[in-house]
């Protein structure tokens, strides 16, 4: 049983790769992604911040943002997002991203019985994520609502 919180999350700035994927491919080119930002960026996953995912369901697939918290101009590959500041329901996810989809939909289960209302993409906040077997990973899902 997941904890959910309602939590003000402030606005964050990424240098990012953003794509409109087929909804079935959405897990498998997330990862490559993130490896394509980071080259990017020139540093290793440690040392950069706040590593986000951002997920929009449209009528031409998924629109996904992936990037790190980046000061200054963004390298010439990757793009500045701006993601505004939101109240969102918060749960996390431990272990493989293989599960997440079962904890995304408990959170939306939990969303939907309380009254809440969807007010923007979907988000991930990957706060551990430094094994290739995922075993430790940490990942706060984050999704913006309204009352």
């Amino acid at each position: 049983m997941s904890e959910y919180l309602v939590k003000d999350l402030p606005a964050v700035r990424l240098a990012a790769l953003t794509a409109t994927l087929d909804f079935d491919v959405v897990g498998e080119r997330i990862g490559p992604m993130f490896d394509e930002a980071q080259e990017a960026l020139g540093r290793d996953f440690a040392d950069l911040e706040t590593p986000i995912a951002t997920y929009d369901m449209t009528d031409d697939g998924m629109d996904v943002v992936v990037g790190y918290g980046h000061v200054g101009p963004p390298p010439a590959s990757l793009e500045i997002v701006e993601l505004p500041a939101v109240a969102a329901l918060c749960a996390t996810h431990l272990g493989p991203m293989s599960g997440i989809r079962a904890s995304w939909d408990a959170l939306h289960r939990y969303l939907a019985d309380n009254g809440f209302e969807y007010d923007g993409p979907s988000r991930e906040l990957y706060v551990r994520a430094l094994d290739e077997d995922q075993l430790n990973w940490i990942t706060e899902l984050q999704q913006p609502v309204k009352r």
